[in-house]
């Protein structure tokens, strides 16, 4: 029995290679919007730190030390508005890019069912023409062994 060749199978290597492209692609922005949860994450960890130090030396409060930290949290808090602006435009470059690796993936699939489907059909006719070749060749046995009767 022969292999089955699909006509198309170029066709669904390049699919295949697009779908592989968006999918490292969609990796790539999947990774930035973690490292950005990451970073706010530790940046709300910071903060709260922060808060925990005394500033008592004795009897006196460090009117210095407490300025400095107020200082210190306002940027850190502005660094968290940054990166929180930053992780709302990379979460839909995300999306986008999800988007398009889906498509890519239906694309791929199709020509695959497709591919199944006709692998299958080809193996079923070949079955068929190779049942018919062993019938005729029982048949003629048979008729072969009449005739020397």
């Amino acid at each position: 029995m022969r292999r089955f060749q699909f006509r198309l199978e170029r066709f669904l290597d390049l699919r295949r290679w697009k779908e592989r492209e968006w999918e490292v692609r969609l990796a790539h922005a999947t990774g930035k919007v973690v490292l950005l949860k990451n970073r706010i994450a530790e940046i709300a960890v910071e903060i709260g730190a922060s808060y925990g130090h005394s500033f008592t030396n004795g009897p006196a409060v460090d009117i210095h030390a407490m300025a400095g930290r107020e200082l210190y949290v306002q940027r850190l808090a502005a660094e968290r508005g940054r990166k929180t602006a930053e992780l709302a435009v990379r979460t839909r470059e995300m999306e986008e890019v999800r988007a398009r690796y889906l498509e890519a993936a239906r694309d791929r699939k199709v020509l695959d069912k497709l591919k199944e489907r006709r692998a299958g059909d080809y193996y079923e006719q070949q079955r068929d023409e190779e049942y018919k070749t062993i019938d005729d060749l029982n048949t003629a046995s048979r008729l072969r062994g009449q005739e020397r009767d």
